[in-house]
């Protein structure tokens, strides 16, 4: 990362627009909540089902599910469903499909449109109730696990590989961090068209609210950066990692890179950096360390828990 660490210092509109100090803090904002705590909260209160009702997938998204086909065929978790943009195509595939997510307004919608799965709501930071080793495949979209935080992003690898059967199939996508200096700050984003910047000035002061409200939070490394984006008018931190960087952090976690994409399907080499590419796409699968029969055949068994809580 050495070529471009230099690019994820902190950003000039990392204070909020009118050049001061943003006015929170951590301790303003829910007595030091994580990343997880802030972003779930903004989730949960639903509202953003219109945003996640489409159909179509990503060609990124398209490449890897295409690809892994037959690894997606037995039992598949869908965990961030939203409003089943991501399972309607994976519906035809698996064997059995559950969909997870916090907003009680995307679980209904995908439990009335899409009934030849199951769904339940439920907070990626506790994925206590599935079972050991019984999901074949986990899929976790639309940069689902950037609204982590570090620490919570490897304990969410640790429950992932927990759940997965062995040799399992992880399929996901995360912000880039070598797009950080191109994220904008609200004022930064007004159009020069006059229609288009009227509407946008409509939502101004909602944006800059965002802004000012979690600017004091960002942090930027040569490692990841968390960044508070343009996502729902401001109103979330997100998690930037490169591709190279996303590797190691697999592999901490006892999962190894089989693949990554960009936004239109290309693969991303190791080294590279797809600069100017917002989301990368992951496939990535369980690796477990040799064992005797009998502890491989107990690894591989389920335990009491359901599949589908």
């Amino acid at each position: 990362m050495s070529s471009y660490a230099s690019r994820v210092d902190t950003p000039a509109h990392a204070l909020d627009d009118s050049g001061g100090a943003p006015t929170a803090s951590r301790a303003a904002l829910g007595r030091g909540a994580s990343l997880g705590e802030l972003n779930s909260a903004v989730w949960r209160r639903g509202g953003y089902l219109a945003d996640y009702v489409g159909q179509h997938l990503r060609d990124g998204e398209s490449v890897l599910l295409a690809r892994h086909r037959d690894a997606l065929a037995g039992r598949v978790l869908e965990l961030g469903c939203g409003g089943g943009r991501i399972t309607r195509h994976l519906i035809g595939t698996a064997a059995e499909l559950h969909g997870v997510d916090i907003a009680s307004d995307m679980v209904e919608h995908c439990r009335r449109t899409l009934p030849s799965a199951t769904f339940g709501e439920g907070d990626i930071r506790d994925l206590s109730p599935f079972a050991s080793a019984g999901a074949d495949a986990i899929v976790a979209g639309n940069n689902l696990i950037d609204i982590l935080d570090d620490d919570e992003r490897g304990r969410f690898l640790d429950e992932v590989h927990r759940i997965l059967a062995p040799h399992g199939l992880l399929v996901f996508s995360s912000h880039n961090l070598a797009c950080v200096p191109l994220v904008k700050s609200p004022l930064q984003e007004l159009s020069y068209h006059p229609l288009v910047a009227a509407r946008q000035l409509a939502g101004l002061p909602r944006r800059l609210r965002g802004r000012r409200r979690l600017a004091l939070l960002q942090s930027f490394s040569s490692e990841y950066a968390i960044v508070n984006d343009n996502a729902h008018d401001y109103a979330l931190l997100h998690y930037y990692i490169s591709r190279d960087g996303q590797e190691r952090q697999l592999a901490a976690h006892d999962f190894r890179l089989l693949e990554c994409v960009d936004l239109a399907g290309t693969a991303v080499a190791p080294g590279e950096i797809a600069y100017g590419c917002h989301e990368l796409h992951y496939a990535a699968r369980r690796v477990d360390p040799p064992q005797d029969g009998d502890a491989a055949d107990a690894a591989a068994a389920p335990g009491d828990r359901s599949f589908a809580p």
